[in-house]
């Protein structure tokens, strides 16, 4: 089939489903995407009760690692596969090996076999993720995706905070199976709920163009590059990996330039806007990841609190999170404002960044939980805008692969965001928390700076 026929074919697509997204789709999309992204913090606070019953010390971080891993590899590749096989097919495919896999992370008896039964757990948990937010670029119109983008959005906020207390409080209250086994019937009702009416055909009307040397030079990209920077301490690990990502990233430009079907479209990168939904991601969740990776060890090691308590302290930031997620998604629908909304949402994150540096010396319970509040709803805001603003900056064949590579540059902010802690603050300190926020307030400016290529006004 023709350019244009292919064309034809995802207009189709898009205007027969437009306003398709029920309450009960949505219910099942928003759980899915839940339980794939609390299972990316869930392991954290469980790992010492996991790896004492298992006796794996020495690879203490293999599980979580994998996870991280699999898990953003498959989402950048996500939607050059639905572009190929549909939605559907990918959706489905993706709950099952989430479930199966959860199923069997639940009878792992080493922490070696828990890592790579990790690995396919973050195959699908990728999945899942990229494909809610792919199901609004093909299902509903851009305005319209504000409200639901919010909600998706939101959901990250919560399993965030969730994830490491509801880990811990299991691992010691009941047993760590029960972290994976309650995957499965929730993906069972995900399952039922939405997968009958996601979008069936593909694009090419039923011919089947996989871009197999471009998915395998990404995914060797995205290993490569995650893999520099979860590898940050050690040098050797940290140059193979970096060299093996530029190496591995020229190869995937020359197999996907000129291609009808790539995988990873290079003309993406030639749409400001588009890029600077890319920046935006990154940016707003390297400030989020700041805060939920940094701020705990504040609370305990310069604090004093206990761990329970210093989880509890972020459900704050959480709540204003949820509640700025949404309104932006509620505002960018009444009025289309994309532009606007990016802007708001980088000052606010930019002053509450501002605002740890200064008080770096004199930080409070109070204070931190004040600063971080501001912080979450500065972050709420600007979730859905990277999504929003790829999807509309990218051509309609181009909606969905362009949300999976928005996902992947918002997972890469974390990954970045939490090497740099690790690397700048070993251990929390006053000197810590002033660099850390000095790097944040850096990332952001990039960000507010780079909004200006996002489209000022999205028409209805």
């Amino acid at each position: 089939m023709g350019v244009e026929g292919k064309e034809a074919n995802m207009r189709e697509l898009s205007a027969s489903g437009r306003g398709a997204i029920g309450r009960p789709m949505t219910i099942g999309l928003m759980l899915a995407l839940f339980i794939a992204a609390l299972d990316s913090t869930v392991v954290a606070t469980a790992m010492p009760v996991i790896s004492t019953s298992l006796g794996g010390a020495a690879h203490y971080a293999w599980p979580m690692t994998a996870y991280l891993l699999s898990s953003t590899m498959s989402m950048l590749l996500c939607g050059g596969i639905s572009f190929s096989f549909g939605l559907r097919r990918v959706y489905a495919v993706g709950l099952v090996l989430f479930a199966a896999s959860s199923a069997l992370c639940a009878g792992a008896s080493t922490v070696e076999m828990l890592a790579a039964f990790r690995f396919l757990q973050g195959i699908g948990g990728g999945i899942l993720e990229a494909g809610v937010f792919i199901a609004a670029a093909v299902m509903m119109p851009p305005r319209d995706r504000g409200p639901y983008l919010g909600a998706a959005s939101a959901m990250y906020g919560v399993a965030n905070v969730v994830g490491p207390v509801f880990g811990g409080a299991v691992a010691q209250g009941l047993s760590w199976h029960v972290i994976f086994l309650v995957n499965v019937p929730v993906a069972a009702g995900a399952f039922v709920l939405t997968t009958k009416f996601l979008p069936k055909r593909n694009v090419n009307d039923g011919t089947f163009t996989f871009d197999t040397l471009g998915s395998f030079a990404a995914a060797v990209c995205v290993v490569s590059l995650t893999g520099t920077f979860s590898l940050a301490k050690n040098v050797l690990s940290f140059v193979a990996c970096m060299v093996l990502c530029v190496v591995s990233a020229c190869v995937l430009v020359h197999i996907e330039n000129g291609k009808d079907a790539p995988v990873v479209p290079m003309g993406l990168f030639c749409r400001s806007g588009v890029v600077a939904g890319f920046l935006s991601g990154f940016c707003i969740q390297f400030a989020l990841m700041t805060c939920v990776t940094y701020l705990p060890r504040v609370f305990q090691e310069m604090l004093g609190m206990a761990a329970s308590s210093s989880g509890a302290a972020l459900i704050p930031m959480t709540l204003l999170l949820v509640a700025g997620s949404n309104i932006s998604g509620a505002v960018f629908r009444a009025t289309g404002r994309l532009r606007a909304i990016a802007g708001v949402s980088s000052l606010i994150v930019l002053g509450a960044s501002v605002a740890f540096v200064v008080a770096f010396s004199t930080l409070t319970p109070s204070s931190i939980i004040a600063f971080s509040a501001v912080m979450g709803l500065g972050v709420g805001v600007g979730m859905p805008i990277s999504n929003l603003a790829a999807q509309t900056g990218s051509a309609k064949r181009d909606a969905g692969r362009a949300t999976s590579m928005a996902m992947f540059f918002r997972g890469l902010g974390g990954t970045v965001s939490t090497a740099v802690c690790g690397m700048l603050a070993p251990a929390a300190s006053e000197t810590g928390t002033f660099t850390v926020f000095c790097v944040a307030c850096v990332v952001v400016l990039s960000g507010l700076f780079g909004s200006r290529w996002i489209a000022r006004e999205i028409a209805p």
